[in-house]
């Protein structure tokens, strides 16, 4: 029996910063921004690599 095996990969991108009254605030500015999308790859990686949707957004205090 053959079987197909894939490697799932975990990747992130900087959308940008935001000044919000709380991190869920600014994860919804964030994603009504127009930085949020979809990145993609170059030609030889995209031959390799399948890129979803982004499904998660974490967010952090930034420093001065």
């Amino acid at each position: 029996m053959k079987y197909l095996v894939y490697g799932i990969i975990s990747a992130s991108k900087f959308i940008g910063e935001f000044e919000a009254e709380s991190k869920e605030k600014a994860i919804e500015m964030a994603e009504n921004s127009e930085n949020c999308y979809t990145p993609g790859l170059c030609h030889h990686c995209s031959g390799e690599i399948n890129l979803g949707d982004m499904y998660k957004f974490e967010a952090e205090e930034a420093t001065p």
